[in-house]
C-alpha cells in the first residue's frame, strides 16, 4: 500500500512492481497522501517565515532592553535582517494560477488508473507492472500551477519533469513501456528598437508527453524492419489535441511520442463535443496510440500490394 512513509521525501515517487490489482490498490491510497503532503508543505512554509519575523523581533527587543555590547550587537542584527526581510518583499513572488488543472489531487493519479483499467484485458494472469510514479508536481516546475515571477534577461533552459514510467509483458509477448515526461518552457520576448512597448516580456508553459514502446520478436515480425515512417504514420490515429512528436521503427521496436498541452485532463466526459471540449482527454490518448501501434504491425505483415487491392 502507498503511504506517506512509503514515498521517498527526496523522490517523491511511488515505486512498486505488483499485479495490476496491487498497483491499483496502491493508487487508490494516494489522494489522501498527496493531501498529507501538501499540507505539511505549506506549513513548513508559513512556519518558516513566522520564524524569520520572530527572531527579527527578539533582537530588537533585545537591543531595547540589554546593555553594553549585546544592545548594540542585537541592533545591528535586527537592522541586517530587518534589511533582508524588507528586500525580500520587493522581490517578486511566485504566481499561482488560479483554476489550473494541476491543483487537481487526482490528476496524474486518474491517468495512471485509467490506463491500466484499460491495458487490462491485455495483460495475461497475475503479471507482474512495474512503476515509478510522481503523484505531484514539482513545486513551480512542470505540471505545477506555481510560477515563478522572475525577470530573466535571457531565454531559460527548458525544465522536464520525468513523472511516469510504467512497464509490463502483454498477453501476447509484446513488452510495453509507457512514460511521461512534462516539460515547462520559458519564453523571453524583448521589445524592439521601434516598439511602443518598453517591458520585456516572459511566458511560461506546460506540455506533456507520452510515449508509448512496444519491443517485439523479430522472427514473429520480420516485416517489421521493412516498414516505412511514411507507410506507418498512415496508421496513426490520435484524438483533438494530441499531436505526433516522433515515431521510430526498429526490426524489434515501435516507439510513438506524441504531446498534450498543458490544460490536459485524465478523462473528458463523453458528452463532450469535440469542438467545445475543455481540453485534450489523455486516457484516450494513451488508448489509441496503443491501438496505432498494433495497427503499424497489421501493415508490416501487409504487403503493399496487397493493401492497395483491398484499397481499392
Amino acid at each position: 500500500m502507498a503511504s506517506v512513509e512509503g514515498i521517498p521525501p527526496r523522490s517523491q515517487a511511488l515505486e512498486l512492481q505488483a499485479p495490476l490489482t496491487g498497483v491499483l490498490d496502491a493508487l487508490a491510497v494516494l489522494p489522501p497522501t498527496q493531501k498529507a503532503r501538501r499540507f505539511r508543505s505549506r506549513v513548513g512554509h508559513r512556519l518558516a517565515s513566522l520564524a524569520r519575523i520572530a527572531v527579527f523581533l527578539v533582537f530588537l527587543w533585545v537591543a531595547g532592553t540589554a546593555d553594553g555590547p549585546v544592545s548594540v550587537v542585537a541592533g545591528v542584527l535586527a537592522f541586517v535582517l530587518g534589511a533582508v526581510l524588507w528586500f525580500r518583499s520587493l522581490l517578486p513572488r511566485r504566481f499561482h494560477a488560479e483554476g489550473h488543472p494541476g491543483d487537481a489531487l487526482d490528476r496524474r493519479p486518474e491517468l495512471v488508473r485509467r490506463v491500466l483499467l484499460r491495458l487490462k484485458t491485455d495483460l495475461a494472469p497475475h503479471t507482474p507492472v512495474r512503476l515509478r510514479f510522481r503523484p505531484d508536481p514539482r513545486p513551480e516546475g512542470p505540471g505545477s500551477s506555481f510560477y515563478g515571477m522572475k525577470l530573466p534577461r535571457k531565454v531559460m533552459p527548458d525544465v522536464l519533469d520525468p513523472w511516469l514510467t510504467l512497464e509490463t509483458r502483454l498477453a501476447d509477448g509484446s513488452h510495453l513501456r509507457l512514460s511521461a515526461v512534462e516539460r515547462r518552457r520559458n519564453k523571453v520576448s524583448a521589445p524592439g528598437p521601434n516598439s511602443f512597448r518598453r517591458r520585456t516580456k516572459v511566458k511560461e508553459y506546460d506540455t506533456l508527453f507520452l510515449e508509448a514502446r512496444l519491443r517485439v520478436k523479430a522472427k514473429r515480425h520480420p516485416a517489421l524492419a521493412g516498414l516505412s515512417p511514411d507507410r506507418a504514420r498512415e496508421a496513426v490515429r490520435l484524438p483533438p489535441g494530441a499531436k505526433l512528436q516522433r515515431l521510430r521503427i526498429t526490426g524489434e521496436e515501435l516507439r510513438l511520442r506524441i504531446r498534450l498541452e498543458e490544460s490536459w485532463l485524465p478523462q473528458v466526459p463523453r458528452d463532450a463535443e469535440a469542438e467545445t471540449s475543455p481540453a485534450p482527454d489523455a486516457s484516450r490518448a494513451v488508448t489509441m496510440v496503443l491501438l496505432s501501434l498494433y495497427q503499424m504491425l497489421h501493415l508490416a505483415r501487409t504487403p503493399e500490394a496487397v493493401r492497395r487491392r483491398r484499397s481499392g
